[in-house]
Order: structure tokens, then C-alpha cells, then sequence
């Protein structure tokens, strides 16, 4: 049976990370290439609630390339958090995209209110991203 959470686990689990230095993180995430125009209009409010996680600095996404740089203070948070965080906001948003897809682009920014508030609650068991470095 193919349910959400299988999806969501072979997205994830194409997720690399492309380069590491300390206080720096590049992964590249193949279903970003082909975000529809609809999300791209509000990668703004996703990159803020992915800056929950303590310690993120600054966030660069490009949907042409699905490269993501971020930037972080390695005195606050490291890689492993990162993308443990990462797996967390996906799975909500994914997972509350699924549940309850929009019927008009005017639905986008409650749902991700409604995501953000769920966000720091979602246990996580295992990283599911590819080291490539």
C-alpha cells in the first residue's frame, strides 16, 4: 500500500548533502528543481519556519538548481540537527499537504501557520538523507 509516509520517505531519502564546512551546509533536494510556481510564491514563509531551528542563520534555495545553502552558528546547532530538523518540517508539511490539499491559493499561508505550530512537537527516529561529501 503506498501511503504518504512512503512518498515522503523516497523524497527524503533523495536528499544529499553536496558540501559540509563547520558552520556551513549545501544539500541538494531533486523535488525542488520541480516546485511548482504556486509553492515558489511562498518559499519565503517556508525558509522562516525551517529558521525555527535554534541556530540557523541564513537559508539560500534555488529551485532551478535544488540547492540549498545554510548558513548556521556552529556554537548552537551542527549538521546532524540540521537535518534532522529539516526531515521534521518536511514530514509535517508534507503530511498536512496530503491530509488536506488546497482548493485555492488563499489556503497556502494557514496551512503553514498551522504546519509551524505542529512543527517542534513530530518525533524523530532516523535520518533518512544521503552523505555525499
Amino acid at each position: 500500500m503506498v501511503t504518504y509516509l512512503s512518498i515522503f520517505k523516497k523524497l527524503m531519502g533523495q536528499v544529499q548533502v553536496v558540501h559540509h564546512l563547520q558552520g556551513r551546509l549545501r544539500l541538494y533536494i531533486p523535488f525542488l528543481e520541480g516546485l511548482s510556481p504556486e509553492w515558489r510564491r511562498y518559499q519565503t514563509e517556508i525558509i522562516e519556519i525551517i529558521k525555527l531551528q535554534e541556530g540557523l542563520l541564513d537559508i539560500e534555495l534555488s529551485t532551478l538548481s535544488g540547492r540549498v545553502l545554510i548558513c548556521y552558528d556552529p556554537r548552537r546547532t551542527d549538521k546532524k540537527r540540521i537535518l534532522e530538523w529539516l526531515e521534521k518540517v518536511a514530514l509535517i508539511l508534507y503530511g498536512n499537504y496530503v491530509d488536506a490539499p488546497f482548493k485555492s491559493k488563499q489556503q497556502i499561508v494557514p496551512f503553514l501557520k498551522r504546519a509551524r505550530s505542529r512543527i517542534r512537537r513530530l518525533p524523530l527516529r532516523q535520518s533518512l538523507v544521503t552523505e555525499v561529501v
